[in-house]
């Protein structure tokens, strides 16, 4: 019998993540494959031998991961298309492309250069949340057979790239005046920025493309600080047009425009409302997360469309976007889904794709962004808060804030989100760190301040203090 104990701490909400050689080993690799393909054979009874596609990013232990994720999955049964290094968005395309019955990307996405994990798909929708303690608790359980599987390498690059360009076909002559940074931060992004960049016409920069797991160049964040100075210093260098970063696997994008602006998802988002090409607007929804400002969520109702403020994580709004149809979504992370010509997956680099076919139709994220209403936004704020007690004590404060707060002004989903005369504020535990997240976002600074002032009491009644994280 097959039999294994995962570290708690590495079985999250969205993914499987953890420390390598400290939470997370290749025997953890090869058990998850295990036990994964066995889900997935009892999900096909009639499959002999049921299909799933695997890939990997550039970090320094995802090749061992790989090898023992895949014999895992032979031991279940299953026969496997290897996909080697890419970003994760290759390794959806490839799920569709293939039709395969599930899919595995090894990769620690944004995190530190010894984390790593696994990203998973099941029938081309998220596992996740109960699907991932379930697994846990099958592995725990034991399974007492194995079977013979057989996995053969694949390529799947070329059609990837085919595909993510598709929406400048015909104005790519447009784009000969434009200049693009791009910073793949030494991930998993880079060889495919530097092919996509030779099918597209104008000057583009390509910084970082060679895949070094150790990042010697930033951390694999496009929000972080330090990735945001390198790409701004080099757009006024070469007097770019727009700046564009990518995370450790490529779905999370960052992106900096003209004036030398760090653009928001949630404003991003908002932008991109511009690019879908859709007959019946009012029939159709945009997906905002919950940490995002009304000044997006009002653009993308003045275009003519819906809006939606829902939870965040990537796997909550792929489920939400087939649940309601929705065209579009979009994170203050930087994850960004479409699904009016795509496959309603966070890709950064079909993102940016789409960023750049709007630039061809002098339709400009700096003009836009210089269009919106000066409000006074703070960052996303972390305060340590312990898993065993961060959870009980978001449901106190809703209890609290819904006897405070008329219930149309509140949103309860994903932790507490009220909006006031001042503007609003969200305080929420976070689903990958002992960490309370929160945000608000005042009219003015003296709004802002006064919503600070309301959080700050707020949390120091559920005895939380005010120490960032």
């Amino acid at each position: 019998m097959l039999q294994h104990f995962f570290d708690p701490t590495i079985l999250r909400s969205y993914d499987i993540r953890g420390i390598y050689e400290k939470t997370l080993n290749k025997e953890d690799a090869f058990m998850l494959g295990f036990f994964y393909g066995i889900t997935v054979k009892k999900k096909l009874p009639t499959k002999e031998n049921p299909l799933i596609v695997i890939g990997m990013d550039g970090r320094l232990s995802s090749p061992i991961l790989e090898e023992n994720l895949n014999a895992g999955l032979e031991k279940s049964g299953c026969e496997v298309y290897r996909i080697g290094l890419g970003p994760t968005p290759m390794l959806y395309f490839a799920s569709h492309y293939f039709e395969a019955d599930g899919a595995i990307q090894i990769t620690g996405s944004h995190n530190p250069k010894d984390y790593n994990g696994f990203k998973i798909v099941l029938d081309q929708n998220s596992f996740f949340g109960d699907d991932i303690q379930k697994l846990g608790k099958f592995a725990r359980e034991g399974y007492a057979q194995t079977y013979f599987g057989f996995s053969k390498s694949v390529s799947i690059n070329d059609q990837y790239i085919k595909k993510i360009i598709e929406p400048i076909k015909g104005i790519n002559k447009n784009l000969v005046d434009k200049t693009v940074v791009w910073d793949c931060g030494n991930g998993a992004s880079g060889p495919c920025v530097e092919n996509l960049t030779k099918k597209i016409s104008g000057n583009h920069i390509v910084l970082y493309s060679e895949v070094d797991g150790n990042f010697p160049n930033h951390h694999p964040d496009p929000t972080d600080e330090s990735t945001l100075k390198i790409l701004s210093d080099k757009m006024k260098e070469v007097n770019a047009d727009i700046g564009i970063g990518f995370d450790g696997d490529g779905d999370r994008i960052g992106v900096i425009d003209k004036k030398g602006r760090p653009i928001a998802g949630d404003l991003l988002t908002a932008f991109l409302s511009n690019s879908l090409e859709i007959n019946d607007k009012e029939n159709q929804t945009v997906i905002l997360d919950i940490k995002s400002s009304y000044v997006a969520y009002d653009k993308i109702i003045s275009f003519g469309l819906n809006a939606e403020i829902g939870k965040t994580g990537h796997s909550n709004i792929k489920k939400r976007i087939k649940e309601i149809n929705s065209p579009l979504a979009g994170e203050m992370s930087g994850h960004i889904f479409f699904a009016d010509k795509y496959y309603g997956y966070d890709d950064a680099l079909y993102t940016s794709i789409r960023i750049i076919s709007l630039m061809s139709n002098n339709i400009n994220l700096d003009k836009f962004i210089s269009t919106l209403p000066k409000t006074y936004v703070s960052p996303e704020i972390k305060l340590y808060c312990s898993d065993k007690i961060k959870f009980q004590l978001i449901n106190r404060l809703i209890d609290k804030v819904l006897k405070d707060y008329s219930p149309e002004n509140v949103i309860t989903l994903d932790g507490v989100r009220a909006k006031n005369e001042m503007g609003w504020w969200l305080i929420r535990a976070s689903n990958t760190e002992e960490a309370i997240i929160v945000r608000f976002e005042g009219k003015s600074q003296k709004d802002q301040d006064k919503l600070l002032m309301e959080v700050k009491e707020r949390l120091k009644n559920e005895g939380l203090t005010w120490e960032y994280s």
